[in-house]
């Protein structure tokens, strides 16, 4: 037992590389320009525990019918990819959007992970794992849980592939990196990091200096793909803490309705499926017309009662009434979320947005 732990506890002997890491399985062509959707899996589009060694167990073990979806994900994922829910839209040049799961888990959890969302009536375009074997290989159990350095390429491969400008949209969770890693990527491919500056950001993170260079020398980016919103969603128990300015690239939700209106807020969903996916929230999902009034008047305020979002969301509060009293936290913190605040970041020198990566960071690792 002793000699096998030392096989996995061993020195390098050989050069790490990160692209081993990456495994990506491609379901249709996914060289469209247009919009693009990536989502994580665990916590962001499933409700996942792995706080404790006995709890990473059980996920090993669970079959499709065990796994739990975020209530309302699935709705609002076929939305963004297909345009309606319940029936598709016919296929046009926007339509079927590219729909991409990129996920830490290892690549032995992909069939039953498949199997869940099939079920929920999704259909996507590629998913991507974490190839730990790998790490194991190399005798680096340190970087099991590092998940920077692998998220980042994965993705940046799926922008590398896009067609022209492509715009994509960057879903994940305050569980763990998901929001540093996303605002990099966002940060580089609107060109206000170097790949130099993209590795000192990677390095903040805790990447190793050689594979945070080896990633950033595949760099930049030529086909004018862009990151047009990083939305994360709030896991209960988690906090996502603020840096002044880089966390204003961030938009939080604490449900998968308010994730749906912050997505129309930006022309990725039609404004015409705002009636039905309010009913689906109310009637499916357990939100009350109390929560989803502070929700819709915050949105109002916010895009103006004559817009065309405006006009529909003030509608659909013509038909709703409050059933119970709501604190006035949810429509503060929606209210936030409503407002991303780029423009600011973008008013940043690199040697400044370094910096506070490198202060955002020191905040994300004593949350956790």
């Amino acid at each position: 037992m002793v000699s096998f732990w030392r096989n996995f506890t061993r020195p390098r002997q050989q050069s790490y590389k990160l692209a081993k890491l990456v495994d990506s399985r491609q379901l249709e062509p996914c060289n469209k320009a247009g919009v693009h959707i990536v989502c994580d899996i665990d916590k962001t589009y499933l409700e996942t525990e792995f706080e404790s060694v006995i709890r990473m167990a059980r996920i090993a073990f669970e079959d499709a019918t065990d796994k739990v979806t975020v209530s309302g994900a699935s709705e609002v994922l076929q939305l963004a990819r297909w345009g309606q829910l319940d029936v598709p839209l016919p296929a046009t040049s926007e339509f079927p959007r590219c729909l991409h799961f990129v996920s830490s888990s290892p690549p032995q959890l992909r069939s039953v992970l498949a199997e869940k969302m099939m079920l929920d009536g999704l259909d996507w375009s590629s998913d991507t794992f974490k190839d730990q074997a790998y790490n194991l290989r190399m005798g680096r159990m340190d970087l099991l849980r590092q998940h920077v350095a692998y998220k980042s390429l994965a993705i940046l491969n799926l922008l590398a592939a896009a067609g022209p400008n492509a715009r994509f949209v960057l879903i994940g969770d305050n569980a763990e990196q998901d929001a540093y890693i996303y605002s990099g990527i966002k940060l580089l491919a609107d060109g206000l990091l170097s790949p130099t500056g993209y590795r000192l950001y990677l390095e903040h993170a805790g990447v190793e200096h050689d594979v945070a260079a080896d990633l950033a020398d595949g760099l930049p980016l030529r086909n004018g793909a862009k990151v047009v919103a990083v939305l994360i969603r709030n896991v209960p128990g988690y906090t996502l803490p603020e840096s002044d300015p880089l966390s204003g690239i961030v938009q939080q939700f604490d449900n998968f309705y308010q994730a749906a209106l912050l997505l129309m807020q930006i022309g990725v969903l039609q404004v015409e499926n705002l009636w039905q996916l309010t009913r689906h929230f109310h009637n499916l999902h357990g939100m009350t017309q109390s929560q989803i009034i502070v929700m819709l008047t915050a949105l109002v305020e916010r895009v103006g009662a004559e817009s065309e979002l405006g006009i529909a969301a003030t509608a659909a509060l013509g038909r709703l009434h409050a059933d119970e009293a709501v604190g006035p936290a949810l429509a503060e913190t929606f209210a936030r979320s409503l407002k991303c605040d780029f423009e600011r970041v973008a008013m940043q020198t690199e040697a400044a947005i370094i910096q506070g990566a490198k202060k955002w960071q020191k905040a994300l690792t004593a949350e956790r």
